[in-house]
């Protein structure tokens, strides 16, 4: 049970004064009111400040009341003047209605209209006019007139056209555009003429090409049937030697086309080494050919070309590996004078004729041992190194050629032991590089 609270009652007095509203010895018998006034007083509100809350929300909601009725008051108004109105309005609009009825028909009607009347009365003059103006079988009628107007005006547009499109003046908006055409027609037939002419100038210089494409041919199959055969592989083989030549001292020479003192024509380059800088110490052959020996064909050709040449060391060139004899090698030692080498007609690649070269230099240069003064036992274990090396470099040049795999290893060993055998080559020359006996 909540404990009572027993306020002192007084005469109530309302009064508003500026504003406010001034309320003494009121009592408000609301439980809601007592018991929230109650619970904020527990919470430290005063009660009242929860009085004058309770007063202040209770007008707003009072006041909105009191609208809310009004505003429906005016709507009920509203619509009861609306109807009226629409009533008034719909009756009014009958009784117009009517009228208008009754004029439409007073002035419009079949019978007694006074339109129709009137239209009656000046039926004849109507029909004279519309006779005069539009009658199709008089000159003078108005679509006749239009025609002729018409033509007339379209013929002197078109004559106007005329004149302005065959000028040649600025008035004529096609004079560029015909003058341009007429430019390029020009232009277009002097090409045309020169173009002629240059197809007839090729068609000359296509029979001349022909022809000497023909002679090229009958050259070509000629050398292959003469002492020249194989010319062209020979001049390049001794293009690449004469470079290596030069860039040692020695001296070489094309002398496939003369005869040695034999009378013999084996041997179609020789190298005279260190004749450069006076008396040659020593003589290489090379024979060049452009086609594949057999074995016992190429050794009649070194052997020739070492006896014809008065050499120490020949050599064989050939233009590929497929090239090279039955049974031979090439970058080998053979006999201890001979050896085959390759020199790629397509590519021309001179590392190993270089190699080939240098190391015949080397052995020509070891067989004047008794004349010199030099390590034979360094320059032989230099050698046998270099002949190992050419020999590891031609296995592996072999295996190149049918290889499909593990190719750039393959070209990267080469590679060493072509340094190898020059590192060796290099190391013969510095001990062979002693002056010769006078």
């Amino acid at each position: 049970m909540e404990a009572a609270r027993t306020l002192q009652l007084r005469p109530s007095l309302v009064e508003t004064r500026d504003g406010a509203v001034m309320i003494d010895g009121l009592t408000v018998e609301d439980r809601t009111l007592a018991e929230l006034v109650e619970r904020r007083s527990e919470n430290g509100v005063e009660p009242e400040a929860t009085v004058t809350d309770a007063l202040e929300i209770g007008a707003r909601v009072l006041d909105r009341e009191a609208t809310a009725a009004e505003v429906d008051h005016v709507r009920r108004e509203f619509e009861r003047v609306s109807g009226q109105v629409e009533h008034s309005f719909a009756e009014r609009a009958r009784v117009i209605g009517d009228q208008l009825q009754t004029q439409f028909e007073r002035f419009l009607g079949e019978d007694s209209g006074t339109m129709g009347r009137v239209l009656d009365a000046h039926t004849e003059e109507v029909s004279e006019l519309v006779s005069v103006h539009f009658g199709g079988d008089r000159n003078t009628a108005v679509q006749h007139q239009l025609r002729e107007v018409m033509v007339k005006l379209l013929q002197e547009s078109r004559q106007d056209l005329l004149r302005q499109f065959s000028a040649e003046d600025g008035h004529n908006p096609l004079a560029g555009f015909q003058s341009a055409v007429v430019r390029e027609m020009k232009m277009s037939r002097e090409g045309h003429d020169a173009l002629l002419e240059r197809v007839t100038g090729l068609q000359g210089e296509i029979r001349l090409l022909a022809g000497s494409r023909e002679a090229a041919a009958e050259l070509a199959a000629e050398r292959e049937r003469g002492t020249d055969k194989g010319r062209t592989f020979e001049q390049h083989a001794f293009e690449v030697i004469e470079a290596l030549a030069d860039a040692r001292g020695d001296v070489a020479h094309h002398v496939g086309d003369e005869r040695s003192a034999s009378g013999g024509k084996k041997g179609d380059i020789v190298i005279e080494l260190d004749a450069a800088s006076g008396r040659a110490r020593g003589r290489i052959a090379l024979d060049a050919k452009d086609e594949k020996l057999s074995k016992n064909e190429a050794w009649k050709v070194l052997n020739a070309s070492l006896e014809e040449r008065d050499a120490s060391f020949a050599i064989l060139v050939v233009a590929s590996e497929e090239k090279v004899p039955a049974g031979r090698e090439s970058l080998q030692e053979y006999e201890g004078n001979k050896m085959i080498v390759t020199l790629d007609k397509e590519t021309l690649d001179g590392t190993p004729i270089e190699l080939a070269y240098r190391y015949a230099r080397c052995r020509c240069l070891m067989s004047l041992e008794a004349e010199l003064q030099l390590d034979a036992a360094g320059v032989k274990a230099a050698a046998d190194e270099a002949l190992e090396a050419l020999r590891d470099a031609q296995r592996i040049r072999s295996s190149l050629t049918g290889a499909t795999n593990s190719v750039e290893a393959a070209r990267k060993a080469l590679d060493a032991m072509v340094t190898r055998t020059q590192s060796a080559l290099a190391r013969i020359e510095s001990l062979t590089d002693a002056p010769a006996g006078v």
